[in-house]
């Protein structure tokens, strides 16, 4: 790396759980340890004398949803109740404007709300392994099969270029800034 140019853009920390795993996971990967697309995962098992066998295969399985749909969100608790409101709050127009009662309108929100969590919450997400599970779902059978309750404690995904985005007026050489 002599001579490189190189700056660190962002970082992030991700504590270990106590008991339990840390998954990773890289996609588009030419070879090994570098990829494009990578994810992190930790799931934290509570009861210290339950069995972990379980627990890095479907780790590795998460951590490769983790990396698909770009989950900002673990819980729907996470979203902030301002951003909700304001989601809501879109939806109800869109859905007024189509003419129909007050009681389909409020169905109809409800409905689009659901579908938004399914978007942008992991936990309400169909995992990508097995559609006929959400990932909800999917913690709770595998708490059962270890014997003790299993959560997902923290994810992350990063993507090569992520943050940035280019410059329509520029005409410098490089075509890449930082977002702010």
């Amino acid at each position: 790396m002599m001579g490189e140019n190189v700056k660190l853009r962002r970082g992030f920390a991700m504590s270990a759980p106590s008991y339990g795993v840390m998954s990773t996971y890289l996609h588009t990967s030419p070879r090994p340890g570098v990829g494009r697309i990578a994810g992190l995962l930790s799931i934290e098992v509570e009861d210290q004398i339950a069995s972990l066998d379980a627990l890095p295969h479907v780790g590795s399985e998460l951590t490769m949803h983790v990396v698909a749909p770009k989950s900002p969100f673990l819980t729907k608790e996470d979203v902030s109740s301002e951003a909700m409101e304001s989601k809501r709050e879109i939806l109800m127009s869109q859905a007024e404007s189509t003419g129909k009662s007050q009681m389909a309108v409020e169905k109809i929100v409800e409905g689009r709300l659901h579908n938004y969590y399914e978007a942008v919450v992991l936990m309400e997400q169909k995992f990508i392994v097995d559609d006929t599970l959400n990932i909800k779902t999917l913690m709770n059978n595998l708490s059962k099969e270890v014997g003790s309750p299993v959560k997902i404690e923290s994810f992350l995904r990063m993507e090569v270029g992520e943050g940035l985005q280019r410059l329509e007026s520029s005409s410098a050489p490089e075509p890449l800034a930082q977002a702010a």
